[in-house]
């Protein structure tokens, strides 16, 4: 994947509001920790409408 950086030190309005753009979904992803929750789940109906995701192993995260 090609990562894309400015050399412009400047902020712009642009980086402002999106300060993750030259980042992708999946590298924030991993940067951030977060737990891999495909086919690592379970996902429970509370009967009232909502449901509930229950994590198998905690310690699978996106790579």
């Amino acid at each position: 994947m090609k990562r894309i950086y400015n050399k412009n030190k400047n902020i712009t309005r642009q980086d402002l509001a999106n300060p993750f753009r030259n980042m992708s979904y999946h590298e924030r992803l991993v940067h951030a920790g977060i737990v891999n929750i495909k086919n690592n789940s379970i996902v429970e109906d509370l009967g009232n409408g909502y449901e509930k995701v229950k994590i198998i192993n905690e310690s699978k995260f996106v790579k």
